[in-house]
């Protein structure tokens, strides 16, 4: 005889202990009017009970009981593990603000130019007409000086107005000043 269809499952569950109250008693009231169905739970109960794990040990059990515990023990480790690297990059990121803002007032800014280099002044005043014509000649503010040199005589002799004295040009340390 073969066990009713819709009870297999429940006759499974009910050998391995695992049905709900109210399953368990309405599976006991069909077991008392189906012949096919208990002989069908009893040899499952019995393959059940062959099949079975035996107790466990006196040091398998101590171990399970402890089992929570090391894993707890476990997850604190990593969460103090975590903090650590947390407070470490955070010391260290406040390190390198630190460092910027200590840095930054002397780094260029972008959009800003950079401080232009002034000619070199000349050494000093005994220097020779030709170096200081060679030094002239590569001053880009010489183009400025060109339209007073343009108003000679007839002659070809320059204006005596118009000359600025060499000495007055040597000691002119600043070259945007005005004579």
């Amino acid at each position: 005889m073969k066990a009713c269809q819709e009870q297999e499952e429940l006759l499974t569950l009910h050998a391995a202990g695992a049905l709900e109250p109210d399953e368990e008693a309405r599976l006991r009231a069909h077991l008392a009017t189906c012949e096919a169905c208990r002989s069908e739970a009893e040899s499952t109960a019995r393959v059940l009970s062959e099949v079975a794990l035996p107790p466990p040990s006196s040091a398998l059990r101590e171990q399970m009981e402890a089992l929570p515990e090391r894993a707890l023990g476990a997850w604190r480790r990593e969460q103090v593990r975590k903090a650590f690297r947390a407070r470490t990059v955070g010391a260290l990121l406040a390190a390198a603000a630190a460092v910027l803002v200590l840095v930054a007032p002397s780094l260029p800014r972008p959009g800003t130019p950079s401080p232009v280099a002034r000619p070199a002044a000349p050494a000093s005043v005994s220097e020779t007409q030709a170096d200081f014509e060679q030094w002239a000649s590569a001053d880009p503010l010489s183009e400025a000086i060109e339209p007073a040199s343009a108003e000679e005589d007839a002659d070809g002799d320059a204006a005596d107005e118009a000359v600025t004295p060499t000495s007055e040009l040597l000691l002119n340390l600043n070259p945007g000043d005005s004579l």
